[in-house]
């Protein structure tokens, strides 16, 4: 059977195109605001309670959404109406409009075919057609590059809710294996049976087997949606009330650490629900590379806080984290941890200081009074700021020793994909483990002032492949620096078997003390300069109009790294003897 065209009336994975209202170069008016370009009642978002064509409003309003997201339009201005138009009727409308149809297909769908990661509250487990057709799997199968990657709309995706119950196990259990060519066989697909999975006929399987086999990273995201456990409905009602819902999404934008994810989840929400008004110190102990910083980042921009971060290797002394009293040279600039806290005085802000134990002990005991007491003093003005909501996190790589032979120890209870209760006793004994051991090190004062000590584990095996896959689809990086030159053209880089390659990265190039850091590096040795190389020694020249170069990279009957350029769509490869004179681009 040939399973790479759809079947009779099946869909095959295209949406049609919106066209933009004849009367308006844009078709949402945008010059305009809210304000009419397309008559009284078909005005963009121009809703008002009890409107009686409001359902006709709402179809003609998302036909002039999906126009505009077609044509490019940018997710800000998009984001900026639609927060216009929940202002004006309401998240609820707001949602219908989002939920609606357009040419037969749900608008979500539209949103997802333009790889924007802003979800706009639109319904994450909509599905399409008879079939029910879910949109994540259609996410899924709109990677087909790594220029097309959609890894980062599947954990958007994930972080809102969506479920992966629709997704046939075979598709990511047994996690560590590539798929067959065509697809999970008939034997693993026994739970195919289930209403919500009508939608995998023989022509969607491969089109999510071929993708999956590319992104181990996606079948790795998808595993673990599968066996995480659902937060209870007290916790999404106190982070919704503190808008602060995105946060339990938070599992989908790193590489494990799902203990000390959860840690800092119930840390969080419980917080919230107290509406305490003293400082959160938080210290993340674990090894370079493995999330510390990753998380702090996360957290920030999920839960639309302010972020500053302090590099603790060039604090030495007071005067570098606050800043010179006066008249001391340099007082009226303050310092930029001093200037952070004044500026968001009273406000909740995440402040992280970085390689923790690099500070001396009179910077550590500068920290006493705004951990305890939630102030600090202005050393420009003398006033004090309030900094009762700042949540502090404090990483360290001091008790690296005590976290590797934890985990070695325990290596089955605590990388089992679901470790249960015994899991859960093991992280609050090692997390006991840090806190006493930074009692030694900082000292009971600070250590007793820190309200949660988080421990982050090394990787398990499946975790290093999922790192290294999600640096193997971006091999290839063009320059972001102005004016400098790119010798390189439009490269396409294709991984046929993404966990076969996973694996012989990991065997030949992970270590453990150096986490994802060594990662990148491997990657570049064995994939990127590889790909440039051969970039490089089958061309005798860089032509502005020599189209897109398609490199694959796979295992060799060795097991080792293999890259060859794949032939164009003649048949063939680029001639050495073939060329023009080297044509720089400036970025």
């Amino acid at each position: 059977m040939n399973y790479s065209k759809p079947g009779k009336d099946e869909w095959n994975f295209t949406l049609p195109r919106v066209k933009v209202p004849e009367k308006s170069s844009s078709a949402m008016g945008y010059g305009d605001g809210f304000k009419g370009r397309y008559g009284t009642r078909r005005q963009c978002y121009e809703f008002t309670e009890g409107n009686e064509h409001d359902t006709e409003d709402l179809t003609t309003s998302l036909d002039k959404l999906v126009a505009d997201i077609q044509r490019g339009v940018s997710c800000t201005v998009i984001r900026s109406q639609l927060t216009r138009c929940r202002e004006r009727v309401g998240a609820d409308k707001t949602r219908q409009l989002l939920n609606g149809l357009v040419k037969g297909f749900p608008g979500f769908f539209y949103v997802v075919e333009s790889r924007d990661v802003e979800m706009y509250g639109g319904d994450a487990n909509t599905t399409y057609g008879t079939r029910r057709l879910p949109l994540i799997a259609y996410a899924i199968t709109l990677g087909t590059s790594y220029s097309t990657d959609t890894t980062a709309l599947l954990k958007a995706l994930l972080s809102v809710g969506a479920s992966v119950a629709c997704i046939p196990e075979a598709f990511h259990t047994p996690l560590e294996r590539d798929l067959l060519d065509d697809d999970p066989s008939t034997e693993e697909l026994a739970d195919l049976a289930g209403e919500h999975q009508k939608w995998c006929s023989p022509y969607a399987r491969k089109r999510m087997t071929d993708t999956l086999n590319f992104r181990f990273e996606q079948r790795y995201l998808l595993h673990r949606a599968a066996l995480l456990e659902r937060f209870s409905g007290a916790k999404q009602q106190v982070a919704k009330l503190h808008k602060a819902e995105a946060l339990l999404g938070i599992h989908y934008y790193l590489v494990g650490q799902t203990a000390a994810i959860t840690f800092v989840v119930d840390r969080l929400t419980s917080h919230l629900a107290l509406g305490a008004e003293r400082p959160m110190i938080l210290l993340f102990a674990g090894p370079s590379g493995h999330g510390k910083t990753e998380l702090a980042r996360n957290l920030g921009k999920l839960i639309s806080l302010d972020l500053h971060m302090t590099d603790c290797t060039s604090t030495r002394y007071v005067t570098d984290l606050w800043g010179p009293y006066f008249p001391y040279q340099g007082w009226e600039k303050g310092s930029a941890l001093t200037n952070f806290l004044a500026e968001h005085t009273a406000q909740r802000s995440i402040v992280f200081l970085d390689e923790f134990e690099k500070t001396e002990d009179e910077v550590r005991e500068s920290l006493l009074k705004p951990f305890e007491e939630g102030i600090t003093r202005n050393r420009k003005s003398l006033e004090w700021i309030n900094c009762s909501k700042t949540i502090w996190i404090l990483a360290t790589n001091a008790f690296d020793h005590i976290i590797h032979n934890f985990c070695k120890k325990h290596d089955k209870t605590l990388f089992a994909d679901e470790p249960g209760r015994e899991g859960q006793k093991l992280i609050t004994k090692l997390s006991k483990m840090i806190q006493k051991e930074s009692i030694s090190k900082f000292g009971a004062p600070l250590s007793g002032r820190i309200t949660e000590f988080v421990p982050f584990l090394t990787f398990s095996h499946s975790e290093f492949l999922a790192s290294f896959g999600s640096e193997v689809i971006k091999p290839v990086k063009e320059s972001t620096v102005p004016n400098q030159a790119r010798l390189v053209g439009d490269l396409d880089v294709q991984v046929r078997r993404s966990y076969s390659v996973c694996r012989a990265l990991v065997t030949y190039g992970y270590t453990p003390e150096l986490g994802a850091r060594s990662i990148a590096n491997t990657v570049s040795r064995d994939i990127s300069v590889p790909v440039v190389k051969e970039y490089l020694d089958r061309r005798e020249g860089i032509r502005e109009d020599q189209g897109k170069s398609t490199f694959v990279v796979g295992v060799d009957e060795d097991g080792m790294i293999d890259v060859s350029e794949s032939p164009n769509e003649g048949g063939h490869l680029p001639s050495l003897s073939t060329g023009s004179a080297p044509l720089l681009e400036e970025l």
